[in-house]
């Protein structure tokens, strides 16, 4: 199996924001607001016709020995998307949305860059989750290492309608992005249920 990859000349581009209405999308007379989400590396939907306001809360409590990445206090969340963090100790890690039932999530994968404060590598963890299901507005996910809590975050959700979006397409070039000259060019793509970027000139 062949993929192509777009990046933007970094392999983490750091302090750049932008945010873009992209017209008639997912039908004509429909338009939706993409932001770009430094922990994804990617624009996430911030915005659709209709949206309703949400609000944003208090900063998360998070021990020195663990760190929710994703999502982060305030962010965005769109699409089908990877719950993640580290933690440097713990036989179990679970995530809770909105007072739900506790999930466990997969953890011990090899993280490197947290040996300086782990002492070793293996502290890893991820859960692939369909943000679209919790429908649009503010949420609250909450992280667990052992039972004990170590992040507590709100984060809003933009859905389409739907939890998954079938038969649309959409391609939009964005202006000056991440820099004055520089121009990218984000395409729908269903398995995400997000746009990707497919072109940076």
């Amino acid at each position: 199996m062949t993929f192509n990859v777009t990046n933007l000349g970094e392999d983490y581009l750091r302090g750049v924001s932008g945010e873009y209405t992209l017209q008639d999308f997912p039908q004509a007379g429909k338009n939706v607001t993409v932001r770009w989400a430094e922990p994804h590396q990617n624009f996430v939907i911030a915005g659709a016709d209709p949206v309703p306001a949400s609000a944003r809360a208090a900063a998360p409590f998070a021990s020195s020995l663990a760190n929710l990445e994703s999502p982060q206090q305030g962010s965005f969340e769109s699409g089908i998307g990877l719950i993640r963090g580290w933690v440097c100790q713990a036989d179990t890690v679970e995530v809770q949305i909105d007072g739900g039932e506790r999930r466990k999530v997969a953890y011990g994968t090899t993280r490197k860059d947290t040996i300086g404060v782990c002492g070793d590598d293996n502290n890893g963890f991820g859960y692939t989750f369909n943000w679209n299901a919790l429908g649009t507005g503010t949420h609250t996910l909450r992280a667990f290492a052992d039972d004990a809590e170590f992040a507590n975050v709100p984060f809003s959700v933009t859905t389409l309608g739907v939890d998954y979006l079938q038969g649309a397409s959409g391609e939009y070039p964005l202006s000056n992005f991440p820099q004055a000259g520089k121009n990218i060019t984000l395409r729908w793509s269903e398995p995400h249920q997000n746009f990707v970027i497919v072109d940076y000139r």
